[in-house]
């Protein structure tokens, strides 16, 4: 074999290695989505699949990561006001599409309503506990967690929660009404 044939096969070789991994899908375009439990769009959510790959959604929730390697990788997401994501994710395939579903504080508050009206305690305080580790403290959420308290006869630490909604400013008539009642309550029994 000449040494002008042994140019054309070792170019194949690097050829076909490179096909091997566009081509032969060893490395994909990652595409996926957010959206929240209202089955909405979550817009600017930041993603990260692994220590290198990082999205932000676009306005319709959407996002693309070029060019990952298929395997298992981390994968997280956070954005203000939404629950953080993290799990585990398998790329195995180019058509795949990964769906992340998130909730917004407010509809973990409304998750927590619902439970609380049906007077399952433990589920409305998980979803309110959730909701506070998102970092989004307002006078509503307080004002449930007090709620909840109330109803698990713990009424120092429902006087607490209200309290801390009237020193963040909260002019909401209906916790300063709940908060008076229960400090109210609160010296009647200390008077027996």
């Amino acid at each position: 074999m000449s040494k002008n044939a042994i140019l054309p096969v070792a170019l194949l070789f690097v050829l076909c290695s490179c096909k091997t991994a566009e081509f032969g899908y060893t490395v994909i375009d990652l595409n996926g989505m957010v959206y929240d439990f209202a089955n909405k769009p979550v817009p600017n959510y930041l993603v990260t699949v692994g220590e290198k790959n990082v999205s932000v959604t676009d306005i319709n929730g959407r996002f693309v990561m070029e060019k990952i390697a298929l395997g298992v990788y981390p994968i997280k997401g956070e954005k203000e006001g939404f629950e953080p994501f993290a799990e585990t994710l398998d790329i195995f395939d180019r058509g795949q599409i990964v769906y992340i579903r998130v909730p917004s504080s407010g509809q973990l508050l409304e998750l927590a309503d619902v439970a609380l009206s049906k007077n399952r305690l433990d589920e409305a305080e998980a979803y309110l506990k959730r909701a506070w580790d998102i970092g989004d403290i307002t006078a509503e959420l307080l004002m449930y967690y007090a709620a909840v308290k109330f109803r698990q006869g713990l009424y120092d630490e429902a006087i607490v929660r209200l309290q801390s909604a009237v020193n963040r400013g909260s002019q909401d008539r209906y916790i300063e009404k709940f908060l008076d009642y229960l400090l109210e309550k609160k010296s009647r029994e200390n008077e027996n």
